[in-house]
């Protein structure tokens, strides 16, 4: 699982600036595409990043961002339709690897699941889920919103895995993280050192960023 290193986000708003003052710190280079002028002059002074003041769904604009070179293309915009296009245009024109889609409409980010962008976002949908959690969890913190530098990712085991037929503590996985759950046809386990790895099974870890990243390697082959 190769590290991004090359981030362009299209949008500068709220959530685009956010999102790069987050990546910012991991040594990342950024490239932040804004149609508004002054949000462009704005966070020329607040980001060590580049600025592009243009249309992200315009090929001359995203080639001024080197998009040949992106790791991951993120379309945040508040326009649901100028984040699509432009996702389209970095996945099909440009191949990046990791196209991600900021999309307000949840029936139309529905419609749009498996159409080409690797993940589509519904803001209000993430914050429902939160909420969700809080009421019927009380006591406890999304891992969305939680200030640790713990992550918790889902990973569908491919068929080409070298992880299938195994034993997970034959794995050699490493320290900083573990397998919370596997899902399988339909259920839930919770995985202990002698439970198989099967093809299809969806694979719950927690732990460090750089710990999954390895365990992402060997589940996905």
């Amino acid at each position: 699982m190769r590290k991004a290193n090359y981030v362009i986000i299209a949008g500068g708003g709220r959530v685009g600036s956010h999102i790069a003052k987050i990546l910012e710190p991991t040594g990342r280079d950024i490239v932040v595409i804004e149609k508004d002028p002054q949000v462009c002059e704005k966070l020329s002074s607040e980001l060590n990043a580049l600025i592009i003041c243009g249309d992200a769904s315009d090929k001359k604009t995203l080639e001024e961002a080197k998009i040949q070179m992106a790791d991951v293309f993120a379309a945040v915009t508040g326009n649901d339709n100028e984040n699509i296009v432009a996702c389209e245009l970095a996945k099909r024109a440009y191949k990046v690897p990791l196209v991600l889609a900021r999309v307000d409409d949840v029936e139309r980010a529905k419609m749009l699941s498996g159409m080409g962008i690797d993940l589509i976002v519904s803001p209000a949908h993430v914050a429902a889920m939160v909420f969700e959690n809080a009421i019927t969890l009380p006591g406890t913190t999304s891992i969305l919103i939680s200030e640790t530098i713990t992550k918790a990712v889902e990973v569908r085991v491919s068929e080409d895995s070298r992880a299938i037929g195994k034993k997970i503590r034959d794995l050699s996985l490493p320290l900083d993280c573990v397998i919370a759950v596997i899902y399988r046809d339909g259920k839930l386990i919770i995985p202990r050192g002698d439970t198989v790895i099967k093809s299809g099974d969806i694979v719950a870890v927690i732990g460090k960023e750089e710990a999954i990243r390895k365990v992402v390697e060997i589940l996905k082959g």
